[in-house]
């Protein structure tokens, strides 16, 4: 029988993010506060536009590569929303996170530049205040609200990112004590 791999102590600042259809958030670890609030999903602003990943680039490609469109650019500096997955990374960037129309999973290690990732992915961001909070990955479909900006920007990484989305710093709280013992187990997983 495998004997389990040992838990890594949280990061003083780890954040886990929850969604639902209607909302989503990051919050830090229950290590960090002494309680945790009542309410703490604050869902994402119905009035806020959705703004499809559909959306970000003509189609069909032409030999000129992607080129955003209108709605992209009438966005950029808008509040927006949008709904998609959280890529699953083997290593949390610290303060951000990509985010996709549909499920991946990326391992860097092994395939370097050589990712899985579609033409139309946003790069989402904390609050600055948060940019030493890491967000432990979350499965399922999840809404985004926040500002949305456009243009091209070389991320600290070296990737280059098109579409990046801001969220507000009330998008957090802290972890309630099943989410940290969820989150702990799956740092325990087999392979």
């Amino acid at each position: 029988m495998k004997q389990p791999k040992p838990v890594s102590p949280l990061r003083p600042h780890t954040l886990w993010l929850c969604a639902a259809l209607c909302g989503a958030l990051a919050w830090p670890a229950l290590a960090q506060q002494s309680h945790v609030p009542e309410s703490s999903i604050a869902p994402a602003t119905p009035n806020e536009p959705l703004l499809p990943f559909a959306d970000f680039f003509k189609r069909p490609m032409g030999s000129r590569g992607a080129e955003m469109t209108p709605a992209l650019l009438a966005a950029n500096g808008q509040r927006v929303r949008l709904r998609g997955y959280m890529v699953q990374q083997e290593r949390a960037a610290q303060g951000r996170f990509l985010f996709t129309p549909r499920p991946v999973h990326m391992s860097e290690q092994a395939d370097g530049d050589a990712d899985d990732l579609p033409a139309a992915w946003a790069m989402v961001y904390l609050d600055p205040a948060q940019q030493d909070f890491a967000i432990p990955y979350q499965r399922g479909l999840l809404e985004l609200s926040g500002v949305l900006n456009v243009g091209r920007l070389e991320e600290s990484d070296g990737r280059v990112s098109w579409v990046r989305l801001q969220l507000d710093s009330k998008a957090t709280r802290g972890m309630n004590a099943v989410e940290l013992a969820h989150y702990l187990q799956t740092l325990q997983h087999d392979h």
